[in-house]
This record gives structure tokens, C-alpha cells and sequence, in this order.
């Protein structure tokens, strides 16, 4: 009989194929139980039970929670979360730029938020809505929801916006300036409730029981330099204090004292009197 080396080489040629198509199908067989078991243990070890929230004060632990976990899985598994908030961050969350999760343990995860830089607001036409800006004048929100400390930009106006607009001040160095007054009050810790934009580019800021009137922006650094020394003079004086005036000619500051200030002031002066009275009167019985 003759031996046909062909479909003998044939026959081992086979024999391999199947023997690595077995060892393929075992192999994925345990890789894929491996994963089942994975995952089971995921489910029963990585069970959601502390959810801590750092880098907000516009929302509540609650509210902040409720944006990003926002599915019934995410409030139940660290894990689940972290790998959904990874590979589909959460985005047009109003004042937030970005949402990270970051572990604690097993059970439990952080969400730390950055929040979107915020230089002021101004309302809109409808008295409800505000459109905050940043630094650069570039809207960044437009929302009813009211961030606290934030100041507003008056004396302006604006049938509508959305984000990415510009602040509606036309005139770019009337702009400029409108920003360079709300970085020096930051940068300098001084908290302003409101900027109020006048004709011809005029400039009032309101400060605790203040208004500062800056006029006009010439000089404008210059009038700002004398703020902060001026503040701490007056100290929790209510009225106008008047820059608008000034230049290195003329340095002289009026502060108009407000009608708060002046009654104030004489209810003081009443008091003092009186005590000053009732002083006298005790020394001259003693004196007696």
C-alpha cells in the first residue's frame, strides 16, 4: 500500500488547527468567566456608601450629587461611576467646568468639582435671568439661579444672551476698563455688591455702605490706587466718595456723608451729650 505524504501532512495540518481552536475556545471561556467573576466582585465589593462632594459653594452636597451621579447605577457602585464619568464626563452643568471622581475606598468616591471662574452677572430684560461673565467679559452662564457674592455690571443693557457673548459694552476701552475696576476690587479683597456703567463711560461702585464714584476712566489707575487707603479712613462711614475729580493736580477726595450717616452721627452726638450731662451732674452731688 502506498503512503501518500500530501494527505498526511494534510491530517496533521488539521489536527494542529483543531487542537489551537480548542485551547482558543478554553481560553475565552476562562477569560470570559474571569470577567463574570470580576464584575460580580465589583457589584458586591464596590457598593456606593459615602459620597462626598469638594469644590462648590453655588451647589449643595445634594444638588451636586444629583447632577453628576444622575443615574440609579451611579448612586450604587464607586466603580460603575468612575469608569462612566471617565469615559463620559459630564458636561452643560451650569457654573461647573469639570466633575472628577476620585476614590476613597471600595465603597466610597469624591466628586471634585472645578467650577466655572465667575467675574460678575447682569440681569436681563425679563428680571429673572442673569448672564454671568468672567474676566475677560465673555458670558459664561445664563441662568435664574443666583450665585451669592457675586457683583452685577448696571447701567447697561441687553435684549438677550447666551454663552460666549461678550458683555454689551461697545465700547472696547470703556470695556477694558469696566474689567480692570472688578480685578483690582478682587484682587484687593474688596467686596463690591454692584459697578453701575453711567454716560460717557462713567463709573459708580458700590461698596458695603458706599459709592465710589470713579468718573471717567483718565486716571483711572491712579484714583483706584487711593481706594483701599481711603476705605480703611472711612471705615463703616456710609455716603459718596468722590475720585471723580481727581487728577495729579488736583488730589484733593470729598466724602459726601449720606442722610443714614449724618442722622447717625447726630443720634451720637446725642448720646455723648447726655452721658456727658448725667457725668457732670454725679460729680457735682459728689462734690457736695
Amino acid at each position: 500500500m502506498l503512503h501518500d505524504p500530501d494527505k498526511e501532512s494534510n491530517r496533521k495540518a488539521r489536527q494542529k488547527k483543531n487542537l489551537i481552536r480548542f485551547y482558543l475556545r478554553r481560553g475565552l471561556l476562562l477569560l470570559l468567566g474571569l470577567l463574570i467573576l470580576a464584575v460580580l466582585l465589583i457589584a458586591l465589593i464596590c457598593k456606593e456608601t459615602s459620597v462626598s462632594v469638594e469644590g462648590t459653594a453655588i451647589y449643595s452636597q445634594e444638588e451636586a450629587i444629583d447632577r453628576i451621579l444622575d443615574d440609579k447605577l451611579s448612586r450604587r457602585n464607586t466603580v460603575y461611576a468612575f469608569l462612566k464619568n471617565a469615559l463620559l464626563p459630564k458636561k452643560n452643568i451650569p457654573f461647573i467646568d469639570s466633575a472628577r471622581i476620585r476614590f476613597r475606598s471600595a465603597g466610597q468616591i469624591t466628586i471634585e468639582i472645578r467650577q466655572t471662574p465667575m467675574t460678575g452677572y447682569y440681569l436681563l430684560p425679563d428680571g429673572t435671568n442673569r448672564a454671568y461673565f468672567n474676566a475677560k467679559g465673555q458670558v459664561t452662564d445664563v441662568s435664574s439661579l443666583v450665585v451669592d457674592g457675586l457683583p452685577s455690571l448696571s447701567g447697561i443693557s441687553a435684549e438677550k444672551a447666551k454663552k460666549g457673548d461678550i458683555i454689551p459694552i461697545q465700547d472696547k476701552a470703556d470695556r477694558e476698563s469696566v474689567l480692570s475696576i472688578y480685578q483690582f476690587f478682587a484682587d484687593k479683597s474688596i467686596s463690591i455688591s454692584d459697578l453701575k456703567l453711567g454716560e460717557n463711560g462713567t463709573v459708580q461702585v458700590s461698596c458695603k455702605n458706599l459709592n465710589i464714584s470713579l468718573g471717567s476712566r483718565t486716571n483711572l489707575r491712579d484714583k483706584l490706587k487711593r481706594v483701599p487707603y481711603l476705605l480703611d479712613k472711612i471705615e463703616d462711614m456710609s455716603g459718596t466718595l468722590h475720585l471723580e475729580n481727581w487728577t495729579p493736580d488736583n488730589t484733593d477726595v470729598i466724602f459726601e456723608k449720606d442722610q443714614a450717616q449724618m442722622e447717625k452721627e447726630a443720634q451720637q452726638k446725642k448720646e455723648s451729650d447726655q452721658a456727658d450731662s448725667k457725668n457732670s451732674k454725679e460729680e457735682t452731688k459728689k462734690s457736695n
